[in-house]
């Protein structure tokens, strides 16, 4: 396959700049100098061999860019990832160099494009091995002219091994080219000095330009005519083009291998006249190659609106030239005014994990294992050292579906998936398979329900088309289980198939409007047919705490039984909220289906808990720069940790937890049902432990753990008695939203009586609000004990409540009035 360029900056930012720690910006200039040249001119192929089934590279006259030779080769049967290689081995760590080269097709060959790559050995890389393209774009070639691949490549101070490759993109057929005069030279040496990560703010105050200047000829004007802040902003006008807006300096500001929080805002000037789209832009110059890239997306600017253009977190992937750097702010297209305040430009620290904090695994290993959802940029840096120290299971999040693995009938593509695979047998991880067909057609190629001309639809009505998808299932099934063998303990045969508003309670999708229910029979007795004995097969659903949901579960399942259709297990998916299920209910479900199918494997298998209610689809805590607050944080923690209690209490009955996703930084509900800041799993953006890890961990971190209510004094007439109830914190973090639900006297002793109780004012439940750590909060209450007698007696019962979902209640004994 191809690596993109993408591919490498994405995993060289995950390795984090703690491990490589590449600030080209402040290293000393170093003359340029060439390090290695291949020409081939004399009549060998200069130590380049074959890379990965290309044919054996020779020295040719056949072509030459220059000189009379070349390098001749061919790819590999698939065109894919092949052709000549040479070992680095004198690159210096943290330099950067300037890799070229010339490629001519054959005569014949079609044209395509062409790049350089380089397989790198590093841990810092998913399973030790990185593919970084070298440069930042592919080139096209042809068989009429030569054309040169290449561009910079920063090495990474981690690496162990190094192999240049020069690759074809796009042809699935062996294809021959020429390579020839290839330049390898250093133009950057390693860093210098330390980083300067103070950053830049600027918010025009001062009345001046805080060190903005102009791109391409517009004026920029200090005005107090408007301002997002304060009373000062920038204005940009008379602009001659698209890109001519402000600019700022950031050498030695940012660095190639970190992160940075970058913001700023905008509104549209005083002559605008139409909306327009805005966007904040870097360029950088290294080598005398300029080079300009989008930071902040380009973001709708209405008129007479300040609007916010900031990415929290950009990868500066960008080495420079000194003083060849400037972030700056542009539109689409057109030159109207606009209006620029409140700029930050911010360090992003490295990510670094916990390292002394408990495995969640290894905590509940007397219980369950405990798996996370995973994709590619899960297997090195900062994210890999999270996953192994607190899961020992994983699920592949999409690459085993069957979009990911067969986009085309026959053609299987598995190398997303074999790498999460190979790391989880490497760190001794157990491996979910997800899923083999999923009921509502999601994620499942348009060929599967087209008859082979791929345009007719297939249907319920010909005998030939239901025996087609019929197959089309059994072979997928086949293919798939097989290739991973027993690596993967338990499939996800059919997913989702469930629909309580159906009478026959399934989802009628496309493989049931076509095969009917039966579809769930094939898939069951396929995956039973071909997988390695032994592999569990499971119906995953949603919401299966929903009374209707959970009693057509249990209606299909009856059925499939009496089909004698093989079934080892029920997956829960557990995607819930904040407000929804309980824990009762998530006990009382797995406690059911277990009553009524006692050999039934039961597993959670996409757990996460959305911090905004069910009926939420509005929301937003992430708007205008925003976070999920505090209280509701440890809301969410307190519900992890009912959770947890419960399904601790069914050991024996669950055989697994997973989660869909283990940090807040990548989780699907950040874009489902709407676009905006979601924080649902153990760990927060920065992957650190947040109140959700403590409430599966340790309950005793909590904020407000360990919250008391004491009755601490008696006062006032018998007619007019008052209570203070007094809440005491012995925790370091707020009891948030505490309050007490009722209060009432139960009497033990004496003639009867009924005592008055008035709560304060709005009765209950009477509201504490947030009980500061180590403090204190009250409430009085007047009690009328006119009517009892001297002898009467009570006991004072009061129910409390903080977080929501940590409760509590002060019973007190012999109390008299």
């Amino acid at each position: 396959m191809f690596h993109s360029a993408s591919y490498f900056i994405r995993h060289r930012s995950a390795a984090g700049a703690a491990l490589i720690c590449i600030a080209l910006c402040t290293a000393m200039p170093v003359q340029a100098q060439v390090v290695a040249t291949y020409d081939f001119e004399d009549g060998t192929a200069d130590g380049w061999a074959s890379f990965n089934g290309a044919t054996a590279p020779v020295s040719t006259i056949a072509a030459a860019f220059t000189g009379t030779h070349s390098l001749l080769t061919s790819t590999n049967a698939t065109g894919a990832s092949s052709g000549p290689s040479i070992q680095l081995t004198s690159l210096i760590p943290g330099a950067t160099y300037q890799i070229t080269g010339q490629v001519m097709l054959t005569s014949g060959e079609a044209a395509t494009n062409a790049n350089f790559t380089v397989l790198r050995s590093d841990l810092g890389c998913s399973g030790g091995t990185c593919f970084d393209t070298v440069g930042a774009f592919q080139a096209p070639v042809s068989a009429t002219g030569w054309g040169q691949i290449g561009g910079t490549y920063t090495l990474s101070t981690t690496a162990t091994s190094l192999v240049l490759y020069a690759q074809l993109v796009g042809p699935a057929t062996t294809q021959s080219f020429y390579l020839d005069d290839v330049v390898i030279t250093e133009i950057a040496g390693p860093p210098g000095g330390p980083q300067d990560n103070s950053g830049i703010a600027t918010n025009f105050e001062d009345g001046a330009l805080d060190g903005w200047t102009s791109r391409a000829g517009s004026t920029l004007t200090n005005s107090t005519a408007d301002a997002h802040s304060g009373t000062h902003s920038l204005l940009t006008s008379s602009r001659t083009a698209a890109f001519d807006g402000p600019q700022i300096s950031v050498n030695n500001k940012m660095y190639n291998g970190s992160e940075y929080s970058i913001s700023v805002w905008v509104k549209l000037g005083p002559t605008a006249t139409q909306a327009d789209t805005l966007r904040v832009s870097i360029q950088t110059e290294l080598a005398g190659t300029t080079s300009f890239n989008t930071v902040v997306n380009n973001t709708a600017v209405p008129l007479n609106t300040w609007v916010h253009l900031t990415i929290p977190n950009y990868s500066m992937a960008l080495a420079y030239d000194p003083g060849q750097a400037f972030l700056y702010v542009e539109s689409s297209s057109g030159t109207q005014d606009f209006y620029i305040d409140d700029f930050q430009l911010t360090f992003v620290p490295p990510i670094q994990i916990q390292t002394n904090i408990p495995s969640i695994f290894q905590t509940l290993s007397g219980f369950f294992p405990v798996g996370a959802e995973v994709d590619a940029s899960d297997l090195s840096g900062p994210h890999a050292q999270l996953l192994t120290k607190h899961f020992d299971s994983i699920v592949s999040g999409n690459d085993m579906k069957w979009s990911s693995t067969e986009a085309t009938e026959g053609v299987f593509k598995f190398t997303a998936a074999d790498a999460q695979v190979k790391f989880a047998q490497s760190n001794n991880m157990l491996i979910r398979g997800h899923n083999l067909v999923w009921s509502t057609g999601a994620q499942v190629p348009a060929w599967v329900f087209l008859e082979s001309d791929g345009v007719t639809p297939l249907s319920a009505a010909n005998t030939a088309d239901v025996a087609l998808l019929t197959q089309r299932i059994q072979n997928h099934i086949m293919t798939e289980v097989q290739h991973f063998g027993s690596a993967v303990y338990v499939w996800d045969v059919v997913n989702e198939p469930l629909d309580p508003n159906q009478s026959d309670c399934l989802n009628h999708g496309p493989f049931y409007q076509i095969l009917g229910e039966n579809y769930i029979a094939i898939a069951l007795r396929a995956a039973r047919q071909f997988a390695p004995a032994g592999t569990q097969l499971f119906i995953n659903d949603f919401s299966t705490t929903d009374p209707n949901r959970l009693s057509c579960l249990i209606r299909v399942i009856e059925r499939l039984r009496k089909q004698h259709v093989p079934l080892d297990g029920i997956g829960h998916e557990m995607h819930n909220h904040i407000d929804n299920p309980s824990a009762f209910a998530v006990f009382d479900t797995i406690e059911t289906l277990h009553w009524v199918f006692p050999n039934l494997h039961q597993q959670v298998t996409e757990m996460d808990v959305s911090v905004y209610l069910s009926s939420d689809n509005t929301s937003n805590y992430g708007a205008n720069g925003g976070t999920v607050p505090a209280a509701i944080l440890a809301q969410q923690g307190w519900l992890y940790e009912n959770y947890f209690k419960a399904l601790k209490n069914l050991k024996g009955k669950v055989d697994a937890v997973t989660f869909w996703g283990f940090g807040d930084d990548d989780t699907w509900l950040d874009s489902f049902p709407i676009t905006r800041l979601d924080m649902p799993l153990p760990f927060d953006i920065g992957l650190q432990a947040k109140p959700a890890y403590w409430g599966i961990v340790d309950p005793t971190q909590l904020p407000g753990f360990g919250l008391s209510f004491a009755l601490t004094s008696q006062t006032g007439s018998k007619n007019g008695r008052v209570w203070k109830i007094t809440a005491s914190n012995p925790s370091s973090g707020t009891a948030f939203a505490t309050q007490i639900s009722g209060l009432s006297l139960e009497q033990v002793r004496g003639r009867p009586c009924r005592p008055q109780i008035s709560a304060p004012k709005g009765g209950f439940p009477v509201a504490l609000g947030d009980v500061a750590a180590a403090g204190t909060a009250n409430a009085q209450f007047k009690i009328d004990f006119s009517r009892c007698s001297e002898d009467a007696e009570f006991t004072l019962k009061m129910p409390w409540s903080s977080a929501i979902y940590e409760t509590g209640n002060l019973v007190v004994t012999h109390l008299r009035d």
